[in-house]
């Protein structure tokens, strides 16, 4: 062989080895013993330090260059026999241990640094990432975190590389809890992988070795917290009391109360570093599981009890305790969001006056000059109030008022006042409940935004001036109030823009959008097994979730706010989502499927005639709204109902249980 094609291949040998990664033959978490945290992981593969993802340079014995993007880094380990008891970064020493426990050991010192308090100038954003160490085939994550101005939940997906390494940047005001849920374990038992505090501006590392059963954080500035957090967590449950008396389930959450001081007496006492945070966190999740029962009962009171004095006893017990105080930021209390819409929707409807009569509500627009009404619609309401004052039976009443008020009702500007009429009675009690309440300022405030963001979110129509003075009356933050008016101004823009092009938008070819079968092949199907089964038969191979609901109906409307982040969770899935809208106006309808940016590539829209609509809903079996039904991928009605989106986890699982394995 020639000197030059040898010295060809030589050098072709070591520019591919020069390409190739370095790896350092390590596997070493150490833990800095001054602070007590992760401080560096040394892997095989790559480096973690300051919440960034390190390669290797150039390896020697102890010896590490490591280089992440432009910037440069030198690791010098110091053992004593094989443990690592000190390492030098760039020339900065640390007293080091080896980290093997499952959770890092308790902190060298004690912490007393309490929470942030008050409310931050403007939304800024954290970066989460996450590294899996795994033997399983996926590795996935769900992460989610609640809005402060309107304490919708975000989620968002995050995706693994091909060495378990994911990223996600999220939104946040201030200090938050937000959740990890792992998606890739058991279809029926998801759970919270993790729950991190996290502030504005913060960047943290979740490190999880399945393999071993570690977790550790690095980074932000609840890094401690977090920690303890992972290796403190007890959480217990209450029992449930459904079926007990007030009396009875203060007994057993009073014994539980007991059991859980007991417990964390325990915890302080083998951990007595435990951060301040940390014991603040415990003792409000605590006392908001310990009443959480209570309130329940005094929201929803059982045929016979009086609601008034179910409230007056939980009150006695819960008062004396400064529930509503705490150390712990709103956005970080766990339950108390749950706790305190139950205190407050008891309080309402005890002092709430009864609402109007929707029909005599329509024939006094109508008289105003407000709203038009046929000559039809204005027989119907007048046939609906004799049968009231004929004392018909409940059941045709019912069924009146669904064939022929609600859709009436559910026409945009008779929406609009309606809306506006129930505002106007509502919002200002809701105002009283919350100034008369022993909670802190800033938590006051952040309820009452949150007030005022649920009524006007969701609508297809704005708020009205009274709403909006009354707002600007009772929120006084820059950052609060702007969300208000921003969020009154998107509806603004979106109907102006509506009325300007009122454009229905084609489903692109090849989407199963695309294959929605029209009205006028439908025409004349009255069967509803026949009626649903030609809607479905395009769609065999796909599962579909099926969602009857109506624009009329607030808690069908609050349900579709959540499926934006299902259909993340399910976005390489064949799934169809079919949809059924009962007694709505054509118009109304399409305001607000477009508004909700509902009319995806996968989903699937009907607004059938009554008879058809309801020939639907008979074979589907609803009654109630929203309902929800699954079809399998062979086009078979699943029996029962399905979960509901806000049970997003469940919904997944119900799903993937009906695709092909």
């Amino acid at each position: 062989m020639k000197k030059t094609i040898i010295t060809t291949i030589l050098l072709t040998l070591v520019a591919v080895m020069g390409q190739a990664q370095v790896k350092s033959g390590l596997d070493l978490c150490l833990r800095d013993e001054a602070t007590g945290e992760w401080l560096i992981g040394l892997f095989n593969d790559y480096a973690i330090y300051d919440c960034e993802y390190w390669d290797y340079v150039n390896v020697r014995k102890d010896k590490l260059e490591l280089k992440c993007g432009e910037k440069r880094m030198n690791v010098v380990l110091k053992r004593k026999g094989q443990a690592v008891t000190a390492v030098s970064i760039d020339g900065v020493n640390h007293k080091t241990s080896m980290l093997t426990s499952k959770h890092l050991p308790d902190y060298p010192s004690k912490d007393e640094k309490a929470w942030s308090t008050g409310i931050c100038a403007k939304e800024d954003s954290i970066t989460l990432r996450v590294c899996t160490r795994t033997i399983k085939d996926r590795t996935g994550y769900l992460s989610f975190i609640s809005r402060i101005v309107d304490g919708k939940q975000i989620t968002e997906h995050m995706s693994a590389d091909n060495q378990g390494r994911s990223e996600v940047r999220m939104p946040v005001s201030g200090p938050t809890v937000m959740g990890i849920l792992n998606e890739f374990e058991h279809p029926l038992e998801h759970f919270h992988s993790a729950s991190l505090a996290v502030d504005n501006g913060d960047t943290l590392l979740l490190y999880i070795d399945d393999i071993n059963d570690h977790a550790y954080v690095m980074g932000g500035k609840y890094a401690r917290f977090n920690n303890e957090l992972l290796g403190g967590n007890f959480h217990p449950d209450f029992e449930r009391s459904d079926n007990l008396s007030m009396d009875s389930t203060m007994m057993r959450q009073q014994h539980w109360m007991e059991v859980c001081q007991t417990r964390l007496d325990s915890l302080y006492t083998a951990r007595p570093n435990l951060s301040r945070r940390f014991r603040t966190y415990y003792k409000d999740d605590i006392q908001n599981q310990y009443i959480h029962p209570m309130l329940l009962k005094c929201c929803w009171p059982k045929s016979g009890e009086n609601q008034k004095e179910l409230l007056s006893k939980t009150e006695a017990v819960m008062n004396p305790q400064q529930w509503m105080r705490s150390e712990v930021p709103l956005m970080c209390r766990g339950d108390f969001d749950f706790n305190i819409s139950y205190y407050t929707s008891a309080l309402e409807d005890v002092r709430s006056t009864p609402l109007p009569d929707p029909a005599e509500f329509i024939l006094e627009l109508s008289n105003e000059g407000k709203v038009e009404l046929t000559d039809v619609e204005l027989q119907k309401i007048k046939d609906f109030q004799t049968l009231l004052t004929k004392k018909s039976e409940d059941d045709l009443v019912n069924k009146t008022f669904q064939s022929d008020i609600i859709p009436i009702l559910g026409k945009p500007i008779v929406t609009q006042y309606w809306d506006w009429k129930l505002s106007e009675q509502s919002i200002p009690l809701m105002m009283d409940i919350l100034n008369s309440l022993d909670m802190d300022d800033s938590t006051r405030e952040i309820l009452k935004t949150q007030t005022f963001m649920k009524n006007i979110d969701g609508k297809s129509h704005v708020a009205s001036q009274r709403m909006m003075e009354l707002a600007h009356q009772e929120v006084h933050h820059p950052h609060l109030i702007d969300a208000i008016d921003s969020a009154n101004r998107r509806i603004e823009d979106f109907l102006a823009d509506y009325q300007r092009t009122q454009t229905v938008a084609t489903p692109k070819a090849g989407t199963p959008a695309s294959l929605r079968v029209s009205e006028e092949e439908l025409e004349g199907i009255t069967d509803g097994r026949t009626l649903f089964e030609h809607i479905i038969a395009p769609f065999q191979g796909y599962v579909i979730y099926v969602d009857v609901w109506g624009t009329w109906c607030g808690p069908c409307r609050a349900a579709m706010e959540k499926v934006p982040a299902l259909k993340k969770m399910l976005e390489d899935k064949p799934v169809i989502y079919l949809y059924f809208c009962n007694n709505s106006p054509e118009d109304a309808w399409r305001i607000f499927i477009q508004q909700k940016h509902l009319e995806t590539d996968n989903a699937i829209h009907y607004n059938l005639p009554q008879e058809q609509e309801n020939a639907i809903e008979q074979y589907l079996k609803v009654s109630g709204f929203p309902t929800y039904r699954l079809v399998d991928t062979t086009g078979r009605l699943m029996p029962g109902g399905a979960p509901w989106p806000s049970n997003a986890s469940a919904v997944v699982a119900a799903i993937e249980q009906l695709l092909p394995r």
